[in-house]
């Protein structure tokens, strides 16, 4: 098998090269990740391959880390994104992985849920409602 030679990038390489192609950024740093030193290297390699500074930054995993401190938090991204101008937070959109799957659940069982019983087990703490809920017809 021949194959061509491609070349290998690094992070930081990709990075730079998405950014340049690109006519909108919209990076996305976790929540999680933010006592990690690794996410501040992506503002630097987004702003030389984009010649400029995103508009928004995503911050995901909402749902799994401390609501107590989301002002520094926020702050803290903004400052690494935008070193020099006003700690506008607003640019900064929090949201949680699992709150786009609660939505979709929210939405699927809108016009009918199944019957507690078909999903409540007294063993466990969880309720399984993934089966019941999508292989039931849905009233339209």
């Amino acid at each position: 098998m021949i194959t061509p030679d491609l070349p290998q990038f690094n992070f930081e390489s990709l990075v730079r090269l998405v950014a340049s192609e690109s006519n909108a950024i919209a990076p996305i740093v976790p929540f999680k990740e933010l006592p990690h030193g690794d996410w501040k290297r992506l503002p630097a390699l987004v702003a030389s391959g984009f010649e400029g500074r995103p508009n928004v930054v995503v911050c995901t995993h909402l749902d799994q880390v401390s609501q107590e401190n989301m002002d520094k938090q926020l702050k803290t991204v903004t400052k690494a994104f935008w070193p020099r101008g006003v700690l506008n937070t607003n640019c900064v959109i929090p949201c949680s992985l699992m709150g786009l799957s609660a939505r979709y659940l929210l939405d699927r069982s809108n016009t009918t849920k199944p019957p507690f019983e078909a999903i409540w087990d007294k063993h466990y703490l969880g309720y399984h409602v993934c089966g019941p809920l999508f292989s039931m017809a849905r009233a339209e």
